[in-house]
């Protein structure tokens, strides 16, 4: 079994960036996959396709695999993981590679969800905050991301478009 370098320090950062914001709220499984779903459907996505499932009834984690044939990522979300935090986590494995692990690739992708994930809503755009307060977490438990080998997410924009 290979070890997973960094999975204990990721999960410290997550809390420590996300605690107490509504990324960790607890919603809906239709919620969370409908965002997943405008990430991967959106513009920037630069990944494979994305299935979107509920984890088995007694998971306690959610998980990002290969799918069928390596073709397509497969996002198994746990029911007390229903959160946008967890989207951006296992949706950053799918970009990366599962077998990437928690390494700084996946870092880097995570970072990127990030971006996306926090910006989707034209009414409540978070540009960098999320992704400054998990680059900083990541930071102070040593982990720096790699370099991306995706194209960059666009820049969240404030400005209205008249129709």
């Amino acid at each position: 079994m290979i070890r997973d370098c960094g999975r204990a320090e990721v999960y410290a950062a997550e809390a420590a960036a996300f605690d107490g914001t509504d990324l960790e709220t607890i919603r809906t499984f239709d919620d969370v996959s409908a965002a997943i779903a405008a990430v991967v459907g959106g513009p920037w996505w630069p990944g494979r396709p994305v299935r979107v499932v509920p984890a088995r009834r007694d998971a306690r984690s959610s998980s990002a695999r290969d799918g069928a044939g390596a073709a397509s990522a497969e996002i198994r979300l746990a029911a007390e993981q229903l959160t946008i935090a967890t989207a951006a986590h296992e949706l950053a494995h799918a970009l990366a590679g599962p077998p990437a692990g928690h390494s700084p690739v996946f870092l880097a992708a995570y970072l990127d969800v990030v971006a996306v994930i926090t910006n989707l809503d034209s009414r409540d755009r978070r540009h960098q905050l999320h992704v400054d307060q998990l680059r900083r977490a990541l930071a102070a438990a040593g982990l720096i991301a790699g370099p991306r080998t995706w194209p960059a997410p666009p820049e969240a924009s404030n400005t209205a478009i008249a129709l």
